[in-house]
């Protein structure tokens, strides 16, 4: 049913805050089932047993073809959607709730040759599995715990056993894909994001306790403690690690995609085992990314260098994911802060009519071309149905009332829902990937409920209710009742959580892996050490005049005073004591090259090293490095080394230096010989 005659009058936050008559939240909860039944039925006619829906085709998206690359991933030819769609089944009709259970159980196999995502097989088929399976043990869903033997825990338990293998790595942390019937695929990428690794925890926990196999949570915990071992000393991560060296890849890191559900976890654990390592865990790395992340004007999230934080501003995007931010503020206590951040996402909702993929802020602001789209992702109904739950504020209802009308109206076609492939002029995209009906439109249900105390109400259907305060919803929209029977040992893996950072500033080992013939052209490298110990090696433009680095490797004190130093454009005679014999960072600008290196020289400086003064916009770190430092004329007269980083690894360089009671050590040399 199209809608008619629904009007929203614009105000200053886009919705009029003036409260909802009960018969209009009813129609709204009406309409979200309704919504839900149209997409789900049309994939049980139209696609079943594929995986997913094609709205537009009307047919069914084929596992076996990966027509969309790593789209695809979350595919494995069993009944994705059907899978994830239990738990709102459960919600609203109980009947089909266990008719779906019952086909589940009959007819989905996991021994098959397929290469399947480690996270979305766990968040979307795990999740969905035990989710259904502790709701229909619940008595809070029709009379399906009369009949139903457990068989959930057990496909559950062997789709768990077949992604096992994915953690047999070095560090623990799992590879992105493995295949459900041969394991570890030959050559698999070695790169993952703490949000694909570390967001296991909630699924696999659940699975061990439910089945008595501590092998999965044991996996799923030294993952992420894996990766928090790793953080940097303002307790960020990275956006990109290699889970055969642990080293960082991408040291960016945002709330967004590749990030957003590691931090999610660390609080849901908690609440779902009571372990408090993961709430000081969490704690910490919220109050450093409202430090560091968050833009003091605007109320945006950036992202930001995981060492440097608000020293250097990778980007200015703002992703779809993050929207999931605000609904995690409330179960974290930070209802003021959940406010104000909703309200900057919604606005750009409001702008569009959907969330576009990516927003840059910078400038006057613009979405990035290549993420226009808008796949029916669930994050911004989400963070709105738990604001209203927490502060029963109508302005959230009239939020999710617009949300709503704005999906049907936009993406609603005879086969489903289609996402939408350009916000600016709405073409839809033929794809309706199983969130939409595991979350998008559960969140939108609860949201209008006449109690949102509660999940599952009481009824002459239901025996038990299940109230909201006694859920944890999973990434995937899961939901997961609260047993605090299942947690009775769950400190019982706090030897590692003591473990400190690992910021590699001083005295710690750290290798060259991240650097691949594919930047061989940065020819020149700083290498910086403490003693006997290597902290970090830094790529580097060579200067085309002074000492030539192939001839052999300078090492040298490094002098970072680079508020004495300034750009080296003037004599130093004043600085020769503290200079003499060592490598010295200078700033770039208002001279040449030859000419600071020529300063450097005649104080006795053995090496040069220019921290440029142009930031790379959040490109690629190597951007920077294709800068040639050219000769003026002078350049026959420098006999020292002279290079130059970007203005990231100066910054980097510098916090080094601070954060070391000796003098470091640091080699120009050949970056690749």
């Amino acid at each position: 049913m199209r809608w008619l005659g629904a009007v929203v009058i614009a105000a200053a936050v886009g919705v009029l805050a003036h409260a909802l008559h009960w018969t209009e939240k009813h129609h709204l909860q009406e309409k979200a089932k309704e919504m839900f039944f149209h997409g789900y039925n049309s994939y049980m006619t139209h696609a079943y047993p594929w995986d997913e829906l094609k709205p537009l085709s009307c047919e069914g998206r084929r596992w076996d073809r990966k027509e969309r690359g790593d789209l695809d991933d979350a595919l494995g030819g069993f009944a994705l959607t059907l899978i994830d769609s239990l738990s709102m089944l459960a919600l609203v009709d109980p009947v089909e709730f266990e008719a779906a259970v019952t086909r589940v159980i009959h007819t989905v196999s996991f021994d098959r040759d397929v290469t399947v995502s480690v996270f979305e097989t766990t968040i979307r088929v795990i999740g969905g599995l035990l989710s259904a399976h502790m709701l229909a043990t619940s008595g809070a869903v029709g009379s399906i715990h009369l009949t139903y033997q457990g068989e959930l825990v057990d496909l559950a338990v062997e789709v768990g056993t077949r992604l096992l293998p994915a953690f047999k790595t070095k560090t623990g942390l799992p590879v992105h894909r493995v295949n459900l019937k041969h394991g570890l695929v030959r050559n698999a990428p070695a790169l993952t994001c703490p949000a694909a690794a570390g967001s296991l925890l909630l699924e696999f926990s659940v699975l061990s306790r439910l089945s008595n196999i501590p092998d999965f949570e044991d996996a799923a915990l030294d993952a992420v403690l894996a990766l928090w071992d790793r953080r940097s000393e303002l307790n960020l991560l990275g956006s990109t690690i290699n889970v055969h060296t642990g080293e960082w890849v991408h040291t960016h890191t945002g709330i967004g995609a590749g990030l957003d559900s590691f931090y999610e976890y660390l609080l849901k654990y908690y609440v779902m085992s009571g372990d408090s390592d993961f709430l000081d865990m969490f704690n910490q790395s919220y109050v450093s990314i409202e430090k560091h992340l968050l833009h003091p004007r605007d109320g945006y999230h950036r992202e930001v260098d995981m060492s440097l934080g608000n020293q250097f501003v990778h980007s200015n995007r703002v992703s779809a994911l993050q929207a999931f931010w605000p609904g995690l503020q409330v179960l974290a206590g930070d209802l003021a802060a959940a406010v104000y951040s909703h309200q900057q996402l919604f606005d750009l909702w409001n702008e569009f009519g959907a969330l576009p993929e990516l927003y840059d802020r910078s400038g006057t602001g613009s979405v990035v071309e290549w993420a226009k789209h808008y796949p029916l992702r669930p994050e911004l109904a989400e963070s709105t149905y738990h604001l209203y739950a927490a502060t029963k504020d109508d302005k959230y209802l009239q939020i999710g009332r617009k949300l709503l009308q704005d999906i049907d109206d936009t993406s609603r076609v005879s086969c489903g829902y289609a996402a939408v492939g350009n916000v600016h002029d709405k073409r839809l995209e033929d794809r309706m990937d199983s969130f939409f009906l595991s979350e998008t439109v559960k969140y939108l249900y609860l949201l209008f409920s006449n109690d949102t105390s509660v999940v599952i109400p009481k009824t002459a259907v239901n025996r038990n209710a299940l109230p909201a305060s006694h859920v944890v919803f999973t990434t995937e929209g899961h939901l997961f009742p609260v047993v605090p029977s299942l947690y009775q040992d769950a400190t019982s893996k706090r030897r590692k959580f003591r473990k400190p950072h690992q910021d590699r500033t001083c005295a710690a080992p750290y290798s060259l892996g991240r650097l691949t013939s594919k930047n061989a052209h940065l020819d020149a490298a700083v290498t910086i050490r403490h003693g006997n110990l290597h902290i970090k090696t830094l790529s580097a433009s060579p200067a085309q005049f002074g000492y030539k680095l192939s001839d052999g490797r300078i090492d040298g004190a490094l002098y970072a005073a680079l508020d004495d130093v300034q750009t080296a454009c003037q004599d130093l005679s004043a600085l020769a004591q503290a200079i003499r014999g060592k490598i010295v960072l200078v700033k770039r600008g208002n001279c040449s090259f030859t000419r600071k290196a020529l300063y450097v020289q005649q104080v006795g400086g053995i090496g040069m090293i220019a921290v440029n003064s142009k930031s790379s916009g959040g490109r690629d770190r190597t951007a920077h490095r294709l800068y040639s430092l050219s000769d003026d004329g002078a350049g026959t007269h420098v006999t020292i080394p002279v290079v130059m980083v970007s203005k990231r690894d100066g910054l980097l360089l510098q916090n080094d230096v601070a954060h070391c009671d000796q003098e470091l050590v640091v080699s120009l040399s050949m970056l690749l010989t």
